[in-house]
């Protein structure tokens, strides 16, 4: 879908999306973001190495 309306999409740093996530370590720093098309799987295991 996204890269239908910007072929370069997936370079460019802005948010696409309002359901971009972010992963904020205990410091709140961001050590991970993802894009809404994302695999949750690997999403999961950020979390789980942060946990």
């Amino acid at each position: 879908m996204l890269s239908a309306s910007d072929p370069d999409y997936a370079k460019k740093p802005d948010i696409k999306w309002n359901f971009t996530k972010f992963l904020v370590n205990r410091l709140g720093e961001v050590v991970a973001r993802f894009e809404p098309t994302e695999d949750m799987g690997k999403v999961r295991s950020c979390v789980e190495a942060l946990l």
